[in-house]
Parts: C-alpha cells; structure tokens; sequence
C-alpha cells in the first residue's frame, strides 16, 4: 500500500475530504461539461452560418474566421468525445478541447472587435442581408434591419457567453485532473522508494 501522505494519521480526515470534495467537484464538473460543450458548440454552428451570408447573398468567400472557427469546432469535438467524458478520461485530449474553447473564444472576441470597431457599419453581415434583400423586393422596413442587427448581436454574445462559461468548467476539471495524476505520481513514487529501502533495512 502506498505510504500515508505526510502529516496525516489514523484520525486526520481533513486529508481524505479533501480528496473526496475534489472527486465530487470533478464529477459536477464533468457531468456540466457535458451539456456546455454542446450548447458552445450549437453556438458555434450559429455563428458559422452566420459567417456564411456572404455565400448567401452571393458576395465572395467567407472571411477567414470562419475556417478557423469550423476547424477549431471539429477538433475539439473529436477531442472532447475522444476523450471519454463519461468513463476514463484521456486528460492530453480534454486539454485539446479546452484549448480549443479558449481559442474559440478569443477569435469571436476578435472577430467581434474587428467587425463593430475596426470596419464600417456597412460591413455588418446584418446591414449587408438586408440590403441584399431590399434590392429583392422581400424587406423594405427599417424593423427589419433592426431584427437582423439583433440577431447577429445575440448570436456573438452567445459564443462568446457560451464558449466562456464552458471553458470555465472544462478548464477546471481538466485542473483537478492534473493535480490528481500528479499526486498518485508522488505515491508511486514514495511507494517505490519504500519499497527499494526495505531489504536494505533487513539486512
């Protein structure tokens, strides 16, 4: 058996409720993961099809955050359900997954800066939709264009609220994990060392 942590005894249970919070922080965490990973990633599915207007409206190629954003969508799925979440983990490939949530993230965030600071209002996809369909005859009211300014607005507050909130819970388990792998290392480790010790002390 693996030598008692240092400080500890017969009668010390701070140690083992320690490790059992954790266990059932990890298990919440999880079990949360779960459901946010695939709201994050029905948020993202929204924001591509958001991104393909341009396609729509028949005006190019999309811009290149939509490859990034597609790519990063699949990899971190693969990633994500590669990994296990409800047996054993793979903990390199749920960090792959974090990652790529934090990333998603940060190029929505980007992306967002980039669209309502950085460019002019006419470059909207909002704005750009409805020119397209006021020139077809199919709107011609100014709540229109309100609508779809609203629409693209909640769909970037939705990435970025979802992705955020994922990467949170994910990025937590993933820590708690990690501290878990590296303590039973520890154990092996002492267990190793007090074994090899034994003989010594017998002879």
């Amino acid at each position: 058996m693996p030598p008692r942590p240092a400080g500890t005894d017969g009668s010390d249970w701070s140690y083992r409720e320690v490790i059992e919070d954790r266990y059932k922080r990890m298990a919440v965490n999880m079990s949360a993961s779960l459901l946010l990973h695939q709201i994050q990633s029905l948020a993202v599915v929204l924001k591509l099809a958001w991104l393909c207007i341009p396609v729509y409206i028949s005006e190019g190629n999309p811009n290149q955050f939509l490859w990034a954003l597609l790519a990063l969508l699949v990899v971190g799925n693969v990633c994500f359900y590669l990994g296990k979440p409800r047996g054993r983990c793979v903990l390199p490939l749920m960090k792959v997954a974090a990652s790529c949530v934090l990333i998603t993230v940060s190029l929505t965030f980007i992306s967002f800066w980039k669209m309502y600071v950085m460019e002019p209002k006419t470059s909207l996809y909002s704005r750009r939709l409805y020119k397209f369909l006021k020139d077809q005859g199919r709107a011609s009211s100014p709540t229109t264009l309100e609508v779809l300014k609203t629409v693209e607005g909640l769909v970037d507050v939705f990435v970025l609220a979802g992705c955020g909130v994922c990467f949170f819970v994910l990025n937590n388990w993933v820590k708690d994990a990690m501290e878990l792998v590296k303590e039973r290392e520890q154990r092996n480790k002492a267990a190793a060392g007090s074994a090899a010790a034994a003989p010594k002390k017998k002879r």
